[in-house]
């Protein structure tokens, strides 16, 4: 019984995180704590169902999590209003300048340069951090590499969406900062052990 429970738990955290993830894209301006709270709920959906059956499980968490997603998605497109065109949306990402606006080019360099080349930096130190901390916990050399290999695109993705939610460039340095120290912390116990 306590199995069924897990599994279910896991299958409604996904399915709330696709919910509350599709709340937060709704709202006029973007929410660090929703948005993050939702994909919380779908990585917890992920851990309740690995446990609960492995692999297997987490693919079921997720087909549910995936359906939720098109229900909302089918929702949508029956309930929006048709009109004559297509309405343009009002929610600007900076993505091109409009009109006579600057590029901007060196922001956008410094921004792509954070993502691509500092976060999969931090993400690699995460990992190594990682694979060190399950040799410690008796993890076989083996299976310590395969901790480190998921772990990276993991921490990179995680961290990439929490950087490219921050306005300010200097808040973005500090999760760069905080994101390798915790990173370095396995590090430092290989170097020192």
């Amino acid at each position: 019984m306590a199995a069924e429970a897990l599994l279910a738990s896991a299958a409604a955290a996904s399915t709330a995180g696709v919910g509350l993830l599709r709340f937060a894209w709704s709202l006029p301006r973007r929410s660090l704590v929703l948005n993050s709270l939702g994909w919380a709920a779908v990585f917890l959906g992920c851990v309740l169902a690995g446990a609960h059956s492995g692999a297997w499980g987490i693919s079921i968490a997720t087909m549910l999590g995936m359906a939720a997603a098109l229900v909302l998605l089918a929702y949508a497109a029956v309930a929006s209003p048709s009109s004559a065109g297509p309405k343009v949306s009002n929610r600007r990402v900076r993505m091109l300048p409009e009109g006579n606006e600057p590029l901007h080019l060196r922001r956008r360099i410094i921004t792509f340069l954070i993502i691509a080349v500092a976060a999969p930096v931090v993400s690699t130190i995460i990992a190594v951090g990682a694979r060190v901390l399950a040799m410690r916990v008796g993890t076989g050399e083996a299976n310590a590499n395969v901790i480190a290999l998921a772990v990276m695109p993991l921490a990179w993705t995680a961290l990439s969406h929490v950087l490219l939610m921050q306005e300010e460039r200097s808040t973005q340095v500090k999760m760069l900062m905080i994101w390798a120290a915790i990173g370095s912390l396995g590090v430092i116990l290989e170097l020192v052990g």
